[in-house]
């Protein structure tokens, strides 16, 4: 039983808890705090980043809208008072005739109009050939003639009496480049009689667009609803005409019949992606498309987009060593707990051992007899409450001294430690106590074990000293040999003391060596009575 507790002692000296379970799971937590913070910042930042793209797009979005929807007003406006000034020369001529003095009326009048309204250039009749009648420019950059014009085409071959809107072309009076307005004018009988023409300036046009900042790359157009470029800020006069028919701003408003709103599209003319905010006039087929380029758009948010994540990445940056300073004094810790944890388990096992040395023979590695006097006071108690029987063995080494004279104490030494190992294996390990009583003498307690199983671990233990065969010419058998006496507690005993047991095994001892050693002597405690084996 000794063997079985000093293994399950060592087993258990040392507790199993560990500081790296505390701190590890500190660690994790650490980790799993360092993750979602950070994780939280950088979805907040792209949160607001985003949040803040909207806001500038449509902040954009309202003013190219709304911008688009002024210069529509603007260039509807200029042409209304052109097309009015040609309504008042047309009603002129149909009423006071093609005579000088009504052109040279009307040429004043015109005059008039043009030191009014900035984007006009000049007013001209031609007759029904593509003649001057009359032009409000003295002197003319080119012979002036209509016949050519797709203008003069359109009026000769069509009898529609509205305003019509040419491309622009480069003027013969002024040299410069001009959005003509034309009207047909009639004879009584309503056959074709020449055109009243008006002419926009288009440099003007791209003047008064390039007033508004839309960013190096906006762009203001004013344009015909069949596609045709009147006036663009973006490009010299010199390029005005070409067709962007097939533009989304123009699909929007012919092919979906959306006359007016925003889109983001690519340019037909640059193929830059710009924010686009278009009005059609309702008055006239013109319209109005002011861009600002989505770079553009977006150049303040940019700045502010780049500020956040530059905030973000420093606060991640502080936290992040944050976290490494906690991260390093929890491993601090945990390193000095370690520490702590390895000098107590080096103590507890120190203490252990001295445990183990202070109740352990040191020759034979059996239970002292410190040991030996608790155990027997442990079991004798335990088994009384319990009404279980004990017994008690004492074991003598039958000549002994006659041994260690005869061959020294070395040999007697061993040959004790030999008998120890007989003890041993003579008894249930989980149970039985083996002891060294002192000397030569040994005991074994056995609890549980009743006048019928005793004598058999007597027997047992008498039997293997003597097959050891140690020569012993001391004693009458020739060798080694052991007496033993039997001391038995029935369960139903009444006695209060573990001596009372001791001195019956101590009497039983004395009765087996008066008899002539080696044999067994038994006595039950309660009757006081030998019994020889």
């Amino acid at each position: 039983m000794v063997a079985a507790q000093k293994e399950m002692l060592f087993s258990q000296a040392i507790p199993v808890q560990t500081p790296q379970s505390k701190i590890g799971h500190a660690r994790r937590l650490v980790v799993i705090m360092a993750g979602f913070i950070s994780l939280a910042v950088i979805l907040l930042t792209y949160v607001q980043v985003t949040w803040d793209k909207r806001v500038a797009v449509e902040q954009h979005v309202e003013e190219v809208k709304n911008l688009s929807t002024a210069l529509t007003l603007q260039a509807e406006s200029t042409i209304r008072d052109a097309h009015t000034v040609l309504l008042s020369i047309q009603a002129k001529l149909a009423l006071s005739g093609y005579t000088e003095a009504n052109f040279a009326e009307i040429r004043e009048l015109s005059r008039v109009q043009l030191g009014v309204l900035r984007e006009l250039e000049s007013f001209a009749v031609a007759d029904a050939d593509g003649a001057a009648l009359m032009t409000t420019v003295e002197t003319a950059a080119a012979p002036f003639t209509a016949a050519d014009r797709e203008f003069f085409a359109y009026h000769r071959i069509t009898r529609n009496p509205s305003l019509y809107i040419g491309s622009p072309i480069r003027s013969r009076l002024t040299g410069n480049w001009v959005i003509p307005l034309s009207l047909r004018l009639n004879d009584p009988e309503g056959n074709f009689r020449g055109v009243a023409l008006a002419s926009l300036n288009v440099q003007r046009f791209i003047d008064f667009y390039q007033e508004f900042d839309l960013g190096p790359e906006g762009s203001i157009s004013l344009f015909k609803r069949d596609g045709y470029i009147l006036a663009r800020s973006r490009m010299p006069a010199e390029s005005i005409g070409i067709n962007i028919s097939k533009s989304p701003v123009l699909q929007m408003m012919n092919e979906h019949g959306v006359p007016r709103g925003t889109l983001t599209a690519k340019s037909v003319i640059d193929g830059m992606t710009r924010i686009y905010g278009f009005d059609a006039s309702t008055r006239y087929p013109i319209a109005v498309a002011a861009a600002i380029s989505e770079h553009d758009a977006l150049t303040v948010w940019r700045s502010r987009a780049m500020q956040a994540w530059l905030l973000s990445a420093i606060t991640l940056v502080i936290f992040t060593g944050m976290t490494a300073l906690i991260w390093r004094a929890l491993t601090r810790q945990e390193r000095m707990e370690t520490r702590l944890q390895a000098m107590h388990s080096e103590l507890a096992q120190a203490n252990l051992t001295l445990e183990v040395i202070a109740s352990e023979d040191a020759l034979t590695r059996l239970a002292n007899r410190r040991k030996f006097d608790e155990t027997l006071d442990t079991a004798f108690r335990s088994l009384r409450s319990r009404d279980r029987p004990m017994a008690l063995l004492l074991i003598d080494v039958d000549y002994f001294k006659r041994f260690n004279d005869g061959y020294g104490h070395p040999e007697g030494d061993e040959a004790l430690k030999r008998v120890a190992d007989v003890l041993r294996q003579s008894i249930r390990n989980d149970v039985d106590t083996a002891a060294r009583y002192g000397g030569e003498e040994f005991a074994l307690i056995l609890p549980t074990a009743n006048a019928e199983s005793a004598p058999v671990v007597a027997e047992r233990v008498r039997s293997g000293v003597e097959a050891l065969r140690i020569t012993n010419e001391g004693s009458p058998y020739g060798t080694l040999t052991v007496s033993i006496g039997i001391a038995v507690l029935p369960s139903n005993h009444r006695l209060q003391d573990p001596k009372d047991l001791l001195l019956a095994a101590d009497k039983a001892l004395y009765a087996a060596k008066a008899e002539g050693r080696n044999r067994i002597a038994h006595q039950s405690v309660c009757r006081s009575v030998f019994t020889n084996g």
